[in-house]
């Protein structure tokens, strides 16, 4: 998971306030019509992460929104996209459930997907109250090119998060189960890309999970070491005892 900015502007505001510092305290320290300057800029952008109070983000998907999604990406062969609805699992600040994925008017392409914006009015009228509160992701299928988006992506991403004060999820995918993730920390300006996508069982287990305790029940052979010593085969360990 790696993890940067989404604005870089108060950084630079820290930067500029540094240099207006260093040049206040310099100004009456040196007689010479020339100033030198110098600030780490590394260490300014560490500063302000650090200030950040914001926690790696888990992201799961459950079951049946997970299969709704392939199976979108899977049988249909233009690009398109669709919403989802998330919640934060209570008692635990940074894991987020995809619960539901929905569909939304849009033209699509074998390249494109844009929303129709005819039809969206009826479409979000059509949402409750919770769904509309709940809506905090966004994916879209890229067929079978590669999931970096495009620059028509990123421009939609940055209309979407003009109205988000709090977090999003991005995601694109393609037909060969390959996945781009962000997650948008809106509150404390930061994004982290190269997530894992974990699925999320109706029983409330990770499928991960179920997979670990399905393994316990697998016994693995011994391997036997076979030492050539003269011109005697010896197999097992060299370290068994005789009987």
């Amino acid at each position: 998971m790696k993890k940067r900015l989404i604005n870089l502007q108060p950084v630079k505001d820290k930067v500029r306030d540094k240099l207006i510092e260093k040049y206040n305290t310099t100004q009456f320290m040196n007689m010479n019509d020339t100033i030198d300057i110098k600030l780490d800029v590394k260490d300014i952008l560490e500063e302000y992460m650090n200030e950040r109070q914001s926690t790696e983000p888990q992201v799961f998907i459950t079951s049946e929104a997970y299969i709704k999604m392939r199976t979108l990406v899977d049988k249909t062969s233009t690009e398109l996209g669709w919403y989802g609805f998330v919640s934060k699992l209570p008692g635990l600040d940074n894991v987020y459930v995809i619960e539901d994925i929905i569909v939304y008017p849009q033209k699509v392409t074998g390249a494109t997907c844009e929303q129709d914006e005819d039809r969206m009015f009826e479409f979000e009228m059509s949402l409750t109250t919770e769904q509309v509160r709940a809506r905090r992701f966004q994916g879209h299928s890229h067929v079978n090119m590669g999931v970096t988006p495009s620059g028509v992506d990123e421009a939609f991403y940055q209309d979407l998060l003009s109205q988000v004060r709090d977090y999003y999820i991005i995601m694109v995918t393609n037909k060969r189960g390959e996945n781009h993730i962000r997650f948008y920390d809106m509150e404390n300006n930061i994004v982290y890309t190269e997530l894992e996508l974990k699925i999320l069982l109706e029983n409330g287990t990770g499928v991960d999970q179920w997979y670990d305790t399905a393994m316990e029940n697998l016994e693995k052979p011994i391997p036997v070491v076979t030492n050539t010593i003269g011109n005697t085969n010896f197999k097992g360990s060299i370290f068994d005892d005789e009987e």
